[in-house]
């Protein structure tokens, strides 16, 4: 229980901390004040501390390992922080991509260099999934769809960071919540399938459920250990 509140408390600074990154981040992209203006918006800010504070409550209650903790802890800080700018700006900073990049990399090598976890059991899940987001997202262009570049380098650092599998189902439930919001547009007549709409919320709904409810983890590992 104390754990599970120290994690929550946690939640509050890194809310408030992000909330200025993105700030910094849509300030470097934008001279609109409205812009800036959202995301100081105090109602913002507490909704965002709140969520962030349970969702650090859930991740020390879910996950024992401190170092499991602070890789999920920092992922879904960012993809949160990715959320907002996206909905904001219609843009994903590549200073996010990269960060969910080398958080990913410190993990693995944290996991590979003391807890002497063999390469390919972390190392090869991630190379595929970092493979499988980027291809993934660059199919729609085949098709004459749009897809942002932003959207392509954050597809692609989310399938790093959780795995193919992980990714798989990061995936599945970004579909399911994009299609949702399809059918509300389309319900309320305030847009069709042709409207364009913010991938990154969506990807950032996928990898926050996918970091707290993990489901393929095990198998991912197993599978690919036994290919290579």
């Amino acid at each position: 229980m104390v754990d599970i509140i120290y994690g929550g408390v946690l939640g509050i600074p890194a809310a408030l901390a992000f909330n200025r990154i993105a700030l910094f981040q849509i300030e470097k992209r934008t001279k609109e004040t409205a812009k800036t203006e959202a995301v100081q918006n105090t109602v913002l800010i507490i909704a965002w501390s709140v969520l962030s504070c349970a969702l650090f409550a859930a991740v020390f209650a879910i996950f024992k390992d401190t170092a499991l903790r602070l890789e999920a802890v920092a992922y879904i800080s960012v993809a949160l922080s990715i959320a907002v700018v996206d909905l904001d700006i219609k843009k994903i900073p590549n200073s996010s991509v990269l960060a969910l990049l080398i958080i990913r990399t410190a993990a693995l090598v944290y996991a590979i260099a003391f807890k002497g976890t063999p390469i390919k059991e972390c190392l090869i899940p991630s190379l595929v999934g970092l493979a499988g987001g980027f291809i993934l997202y660059q199919l729609p262009m085949f098709f004459g769809i749009p897809i942002g570049t932003g959207d392509v380098k954050y597809s692609a650092a989310i399938g790093y960071c959780l795995g193919a599998f992980g990714y798989l189902q990061a995936a599945l439930i970004m579909a399911a919540g994009l299609l949702i919001f399809l059918v509300y547009l389309t319900v309320t007549k305030k847009g069709t399938r042709k409207t364009a709409v913010p991938m990154g919320p969506f990807l950032s709904l996928g990898t926050v459920a996918t970091v707290m409810f993990p489901m393929f983890g095990e198998l991912s590992d197993s599978v690919f250990s036994s290919l290579f």
